[in-house]
């Protein structure tokens, strides 16, 4: 019988040794209610990571997606969970974003949330073939803003939420062509140069 379950455990470790992705490691630090996660890059090249908590029993922020870059060869604090209810639980998903191209994040609750999540940040609304949603997000990439890409296409939830608050913040403005950006509390639509947009934004 303790052979058997000594088979059991190394095999469980062996698999989850070949799932982790070990360029990432996430680590777990517990202080009173509070649980901190922080994320080490082990690799001597900055990272691009989607990280995403998804959790019971925490208070409602600890569910925010974030993109971030990852120094090399550091660890850097990702979220901080704050219990609410006796033995809550989280998982994580984390994505490693090899080739530095846009990632899309789906919002499923309603307009309201869409504006609760985006406020305060700089977020990129885009969609396929759109030149000058590439021209834009490669300059923010190339300054180092932080910053995130909405991909409407792919989401057509997000899309929708996307309309109505477009709609509920400029009932007289007729649909912009994208890219279309939110500035921290407010959009920015209508421009004619990158440089022009830029200025706007406050980063050259």
């Amino acid at each position: 019988m303790k052979q058997k379950i000594l088979l059991v455990l190394t095999l469980l470790i062996t698999f989850t040794a070949i799932c982790q992705d070990e360029r990432v490691l996430i680590s777990e630090k517990k202080s009173g209610k509070r649980i901190i996660l922080s994320a080490e890059n082990t690799t001597n090249a900055t990272l691009n990571v989607f990280f995403m908590v998804i959790s019971e029993g925490f208070r409602r922020s600890a569910s925010k997606p974030m993109i971030k870059d990852l120094p090399p060869k550091s660890k850097t604090h990702m979220i901080t969970l704050i219990e609410l209810e006796e033995n809550p639980t989280y998982t994580y998903e984390l994505i490693i974003n090899d080739q530095a191209s846009p990632i899309s994040i789906s919002y499923e609750n309603q307009t309201k949330d869409l504006r609760r999540v985006i406020d305060g940040k700089l977020v990129l609304f885009s969609e396929p073939g759109c030149e000058k949603c590439t021209l834009l997000e490669n300059a923010l990439r190339q300054r180092r803003i932080e910053h995130r890409n909405v991909n409407l296409k792919e989401d057509p939830k997000t899309h929708k939420q996307y309309l109505e608050l477009l709609q509920n913040m400029h009932p007289d403005v007729q649909i912009q062509k994208l890219p279309t950006i939110w500035n921290r509390d407010h959009f920015i639509f209508g421009y004619e140069e990158l440089e022009q947009i830029l200025k706007e934004l406050k980063v050259i």
